[in-house]
């Protein structure tokens, strides 16, 4: 059971301390040859066994091509994947926090019990341009933060969260939800005040969202040039920021993440989620489809009364 008083005292046991994570595109590549690796109990390997693994896609790409072809057809390590940076990173601050009350409609967790949110939360330069051009209010969480989601609420601001359910006993993690409010709500206050500027050239941003003290060139400049790199790199930058803390932080090696029509179903989405990110994003970094049911939603009485309602439930799995 993940009741709420246990996520807390997973959380304590952890440790509340900020935890940096440093991010640029295609890092997860690495990271998870890295681990095909470590799984394999090899300190070194040949490049043409890991083309050989579960993760052999991503030497199609170009940018690991690049990175690894001073190693020809020889041997790479752990440590020099690990050592494998093609850009300055970004530099994210993550911290955890509890989901879920037990009411499946709101909460929308498979076992209708809590999750563990790791909650990705923005730094230094991205913080700089956004207090210097939108100026927000300053006693609340912000005009592009819904804090009737799992953000962190305790000084930071939350570029996205993933919600995870696990269980140590069957060495099993299920991501639940990939997902942010933050760079959407962005672009609907800009295309908003651009839409209603074409009748009202004076209107300012606080005209038409919430919280915004910055001017239209404020606003135009924070959506149309800061954030478009996050834009492009949220998504994955989750994802491999939850794959991380579960194979490092909670040590469990299998991880599942819901398909779309499954996680819809057995989650009671009444709407739609971004289908990429149940399709495409999990693709993309090497998990495979199954029909097998993670053993503890087997195992729980109430997840497998919502799966006898699915016809042929399905996931994603990674084993690491």
């Amino acid at each position: 059971m993940m009741k709420k008083k246990d996520i807390k005292e997973i959380i304590t046991c952890l440790g509340e301390e900020r935890r940096l994570f440093y991010y640029h595109k295609d890092r997860y590549c690495f990271d998870l040859l890295r681990y095909a690796m470590a799984k394999n109990k090899h300190q070194t390997c040949k490049l043409n066994q890991l083309k050989q693994s579960q993760f052999g896609q991503f030497f199609t790409k170009k940018s690991v091509k690049e990175a690894l072809s001073i190693y020809g057809q020889g041997e790479i390590s752990q440590d020099q994947l690990a050592c494998c940076w093609l850009e300055k990173p970004f530099i994210f601050a993550l911290t955890l926090d509890c989901w879920g009350n037990g009411d499946r409609g709101w909460d929308q967790t498979s076992r209708n019990q809590s999750n563990l949110v790791l909650q990705i939360n923005f730094t230094g330069e991205h913080l700089d341009n956004y207090y210097s051009l939108i100026k927000p209010d300053k006693d609340d969480e912000g005009p592009f933060a819904s804090d009737s989601h799992p953000i962190n609420t305790k000084g930071r601001h939350t570029m996205a969260w993933v919600r995870l359910d696990f269980d140590l006993d069957t060495n099993e993690a299920l991501i639940e939800e990939v997902q942010n409010d933050w760079l959407r709500d962005a672009n609907r206050a800009y295309m908003r005040l651009k839409t209603r500027r074409k009748r009202n050239p004076n209107l300012n941003p606080s005209d038409v969202w919430y919280s915004i003290n910055g001017d239209y060139e404020g606003l135009s400049r924070y959506v149309e040039t800061i954030l478009p790199p996050y834009q492009q790199i949220w998504a994955e930058a989750s994802l491999a920021a939850a794959i991380q803390f579960i194979r490092e932080e909670l040590g469990i090696t299998q991880i599942y993440y819901h398909t779309y029509e499954t996680g819809k179903k057995i989650k009671d989405v009444a709407h739609n989620p971004p289908r990429s990110i149940y399709t495409k994003l999990p693709r993309q970094f090497g998990f495979k489809l199954t029909a097998n049911t993670p053993v503890f939603l087997r195992n729980d009485k109430v997840a497998r009364r919502y799966l006898k309602a699915i016809r042929q439930p399905n996931w994603y799995v990674m084993q690491l």
